[in-house]
């Protein structure tokens, strides 16, 4: 008798086992679904930001040959270096992101190593923003030759209106991106929080 008792308590204690671990690993496939429906969110803009970057860099190397003068063409270097370290460091704050939860990693392991690969692409995104105001300069420099072959100092608010205009769009956009980024990333760590401890 004591012997099916022991049976039967063992084999309901293997089924809850497998139960909990089966649960488990529901649970973990529907945050890891989550986790990587919102990082998407960043993934695109990323992407196509950095394609455009791509893009932009091909334009001024083509038109490389307008470019008469050698500070016009040294800003014409300058330009494509940034756009492509600026496409560069898109990519790799991407790569920061990609976390994936281990289920032989502690829950605590997992959390810390998405603080550390959030702190890091923070830190990127910082480099990029710096970047794009050191582009936007370039850009306005090289804009009346690559696009129309004009003497620029004809035009006596030129450099007034594009940098402010090019600035305020500048700090608007990325005061923007940087809060859309910080609150999507903040959702993502609570959704980790919500894996099985």
């Amino acid at each position: 008798m004591e012997l099916d008792d022991l049976k039967t308590t063992w084999q309901n204690e293997n089924n809850s086992a497998l139960q909990n671990n089966f649960t488990t690993l529901i649970i973990n496939k529907m945050t890891q679904e989550k986790y990587h429906s919102k990082i998407k969110k960043i993934t695109f803009p990323e992407i196509i930001g950095s394609i455009i970057c791509v893009i932009a860099a091909g334009f001024i190397a083509l038109n490389f040959n307008k470019l008469d003068t050698i500070i016009l063409q040294a800003v014409g270097v300058a330009s494509i270096i940034i756009l492509l370290i600026i496409s560069t460091l898109g990519i790799l704050s991407l790569q920061q992101l990609n976390i994936k939860k281990d289920l032989t990693k502690p829950y605590a392991e997992t959390v810390k190593i998405f603080t550390t690969k959030k702190l890091a692409f923070y830190k990127l995104q910082k480099i990029n923003i710096i970047l794009c105001y050191l582009l936007l300069v370039t850009i306005i420099i090289l804009l009346p030759k690559l696009f129309g072959n004009k003497d620029i100092t004809e035009y006596k608010y030129f450099w007034l209106y594009a940098f402010s205009t090019g600035y305020i769009f500048l700090l608007l956009l990325s005061k923007f991106v940087s809060r859309f980024y910080k609150k999507t990333l903040q959702h993502t760590e609570e959704l980790l929080k919500e894996l099985p401890h």
